[in-house]
């Protein structure tokens, strides 16, 4: 055996060695002085003894308050309606009352009726059609404005009437006949003091 072959062996395991001692990722990466310094100067949470009502941890005034303090302050700001983020203003609680009044609750339901009905008499009259679709739009913009200016029965006293004239055309046919009596129904539910949304619906038949 050559004399030089156990060197090399030395001089290979060697190098094997201090690869892996101090190749990429052996070697721990020192922490910045920046976040040594920052733990160091952290402080310990703050305590406040809450009496009876136990113990608790407390970093700033918010949280240091006691559960009393957070009812009271509860009960002084309460939560707005639901869905939304904020108290609702003065045009919004106008417009959510509106909503909930029967007249609207009555367009909220008459008005597809109106629309199928334009549909049903639309090829053998067109004008009455027309009729049919202005008054969906009648009782809409009645419906947007505030109690003191709506005319509730003169707007109903429309409906009515048109209905009648449709009743008077020959127009239409069996499905014809079940929306203007739910139409009607819903608009005197209305004058009477009663919910409309409880008028039976019109089934439609072919």
């Amino acid at each position: 055996m050559n004399k030089w072959v156990p060197y090399v062996i030395a001089a290979a395991l060697g190098l094997g060695v201090a690869l892996l001692a101090f190749g990429p990722g052996m070697r721990s990466t020192p922490k910045p002085a920046t976040e040594k310094a920052e733990k160091a100067e952290k402080k310990p949470d703050a305590n406040r003894d809450f009496g009876d009502q136990g113990f608790a941890l407390s970093r700033d005034a918010d949280e240091a308050r006691t559960p009393e303090e957070i009812v009271a302050e509860a009960k002084e700001n309460p939560l707005p309606p639901p869905g939304t983020l904020r108290p609702q203003n003065k045009a919004e609680l106008e417009h959510a009352a509106r909503l909930a009044r029967p007249f609207n609750q009555h367009f909220a339901h008459v008005s597809a009726f109106w629309g199928r009905a334009a549909q049903l008499v639309g090829k053998a009259d067109p004008e009455l059609a027309k009729e049919c679709s202005a008054m969906t739009r009648y009782i809409r913009d009645q419906g947007n404005l505030n109690d003191d200016a709506i005319d509730i029965p003169g707007t109903i006293a429309k409906e009515q009437a048109l209905v009648a004239k449709l009743r008077a055309s020959g127009v239409g046919d069996s499905e014809l006949t079940g929306v203007l009596d739910y139409i009607d129904a819903s608009g005197k539910a209305v004058l009477d003091g009663q919910d409309p949304t409880t008028v039976p619906k019109p089934s439609s038949r072919k």
